[in-house]
């Protein structure tokens, strides 16, 4: 599917993180997604996922999706009626009350040793749950974010629609001092060790758009 549409490739360089754009994902446009070669591999015993987002709250909207040749859900994070978690292959879910478009800062951190997945939402710690204890994903697939991948029929679902910036990914979980940090976008902003944003390469595909980032306004 995605040599049927059109990629722009993202030149980062001599872009501040500052003024890096938010990425706008048409709803219209079912196609739109974004590719991410990640800086370090994907083979996780833990990880940290936070980004801001602006989207309805409907549905289930994939914001970030790896997938490899054995597994199509390794790691997804999707945004909605509720926030999701998939890792190799099983699901747990959060509630989510926020009913209005607007920004919000979520962090979802796992780790291994432990099972234990937790969501912090604008700087706020959530209820944690359970999943996969003892698991480590594989290395070698495909990151995108605004789709989930079917790897075996080459195709995309559960689109995201809305806004979404400061996509950040650590190989560790973050402390809750660092997230409330991110949430209350101080100075000094922590990147990402896999995907730190405006710094990992990245390609657009669909008619993704670039917009001036409010998130932080």
């Amino acid at each position: 599917m995605a040599g049927n549409v059109t990629a722009v490739s993202l030149v980062i360089s001599g872009i501040k993180s500052s003024t890096f754009p938010a990425f706008y994902f048409p709803a219209e446009n079912i196609e739109s997604f974004v590719d991410i070669h990640p800086l370090h591999d994907m083979s996780l015993q833990a990880f940290t996922l936070c980004f801001w987002s602006k989207a309805q709250p409907t549905g289930s909207q994939t914001v970030l999706s790896y997938s490899t040749q054995e597994r199509d859900n390794e790691l997804v994070v999707t945004v909605g009626a509720e926030v999701g978690l998939w890792i190799g292959g099983h699901f747990i879910s959060f509630p989510l009350y926020h009913r209005a478009q607007v920004w919000l800062h979520y962090c979802m951190a796992w780790a291994s040793q432990s099972g234990m997945a937790n969501l912090w939402l604008n700087g706020a710690a959530g209820e944690a749950k359970s999943i996969q204890k003892g698991y480590v994903s594989q290395a070698g697939g495909t990151l995108v974010l605004g789709k989930d991948r079917d790897t075996l029929l080459g195709t995309f679902s559960n689109g995201f629609a809305g806004w979404m910036t400061h996509v950040n990914l650590w190989s560790q979980v973050l402390s809750p001092a660092d997230v409330r940090t991110l949430a209350l976008c101080k100075p000094g902003q922590l990147k990402g060790d896999i995907i730190a944003w405006g710094e990992a390469p990245m390609t657009l595909f669909g008619g993704v758009v670039l917009e001036s980032d409010t998130s932080c306004q």
